[in-house]
């Protein structure tokens, strides 16, 4: 049977645990290599021979960083500050300078510079009030063009989506969009005036503003109820938009050729299910989109018309949706397998375990700094509710130089 993810394991019965157990790759969290020639899901749903072979290279498969030493422990100072359930939920790296970013519940946004050890709050030029992000961070859109601009939307507590243009110094609450998983903003207009905001586990909730988030109009009823959760959401341009569904009968990816009017799907998946996490816009301009349930990746054109399943059932691992997408500068593709990172130098059609098993958690994501040639994962924990400090492990970092490996 494919190799499974601790979190699914819980679910399996005694003979199939007793198969995971004798034939799986090594769990999370332990020393060593997956066997060699584990059987792994391909996109047509049969079964693709991948070798791990420590001595393997990026185009022979298997285990292309096996002699990684472990992750290593860069929480710092954002270890125990005292948040909520969801705690430590985001982590972002500038697109244009040593720029880290942690989001965290209660606490706002926190920034490592230069390669430093410290993490440091920001927002510290906003007196108390409603410039102070209290929300549990979801996702961090920066501009290409002025660069020290950038928004933030986050769920519960205070306004759903901020901005900020002195690189995060203050921040600006836009409007009454409040309760969001993303937000997406309109780059081909100088202006950046057209904004849509994706809301947290709500079906029939979309905002989308022509003015810069300074008010809202809810676009969701346009959208079909069995869609599910209208959460994902990426700006094209003022027109041409795309939001991404999940947890619904009819989940998938939905697209705008007049502002949210009128709306169709482009990409269903066959037997249902929906997407999760944010798209990656690569470098030459296609899109990815990982599935719900851990059913694989799409690979989309870059105007979001068509999409086609690159990536099949039982490689991939979205730890209850929270995973990423990312591509490394020399545009491989790289996310979290069940065991492993995993990495796709043909555009997600193939995936090699990348050496280093996972720590013994469910990453929310992983990310790569190109300026400390560094990976990263990060979690969060909701163990106590209402009490809930940031874990003593919640940021990770793996050194790897994507040039040499």
């Amino acid at each position: 049977m494919p190799c499974l993810a601790s979190n699914q394991v819980r679910n399996l019965g005694p003979l199939a645990l007793l198969a995971w157990l004798s034939g799986c790759v090594v769990p999370l969290g332990t020393t060593g290599q997956p066997p060699p020639n584990q059987d792994v899901v391909g996109p047509d749903g049969g079964l693709t021979m991948v070798p791990t072979a420590p001595d393997a290279g990026p185009e022979g498969g298997g285990a292309i960083f096996a002699d990684a030493g472990p992750w290593i422990n860069v929480s710092s100072n954002l270890a125990g500050l005292a948040s909520e359930c969801g705690n430590l939920t985001l982590l972002s790296s500038r697109p244009d300078r040593d720029m880290l970013i942690a989001g965290v519940a209660l606490q706002g946004l926190w920034a490592n510079v230069d390669g430093g050890t410290v993490w440091s709050n920001l927002g510290a030029g906003a007196d108390a009030g409603p410039g102070v992000i209290t929300n549990r961070p979801s996702k961090i859109v920066y501009d290409p063009v002025h660069l020290d601009t950038f928004w933030e939307s986050g769920i519960y507590n205070s306004s759903g989506i901020y901005r900020t243009d002195d690189n995060g110094q203050t921040f600006l609450p836009l409007g009454s969009a409040t309760h969001d998983d993303s937000v997406g903003v309109d780059f081909t207009d100088p202006m950046r005036q057209t904004l849509l905001a994706g809301g947290h586990e709500q079906t029939n909730r979309l905002l989308r503003s022509t003015n810069g988030g300074n008010d809202w109009m809810d676009i969701g009823p346009q959208l079909p109820t069995t869609a599910g959760y209208l959460s994902e959401v990426l700006v094209l341009n003022a027109q041409v938009h795309l939001v991404g569904t999940s947890n619904g009968t009819a989940s998938g990816v939905y697209r705008t050729t007049d502002g949210g009017g009128t709306w169709t799907q482009v990409y269903s998946q066959p037997g249902g299910g929906g997407v999760v996490g944010h798209p990656l816009v690569a470098s030459d301009g296609s899109l990815y989109w990982l599935l719900e349930t851990n059913a694989g990746i799409i690979h989309g054109t870059s105007d979001g018309t068509s999409w086609t399943l690159v990536t099949g059932t039982g490689i991939v691992s979205d730890y209850f949706g929270g995973a990423t997408i990312i591509e490394l500068p020399d545009n491989r593709l790289m996310t979290l397998g069940n065991q492993t990172l995993i990495i796709s130098s043909n555009q997600g059609v193939s995936w090699e375990t990348f050496g280093t098993p996972l720590p013994m958690f469910y990453p929310e994501g992983v990310l790569y700094s190109p300026f400390r040639k560094t990976l990263y994962i990060w979690h969060d924990d909701c163990s106590f509710g209402a009490n809930d400090p940031v874990l003593a492990n919640a940021v990770m970092a793996l050194p790897f130089d994507y040039q040499s490996h």
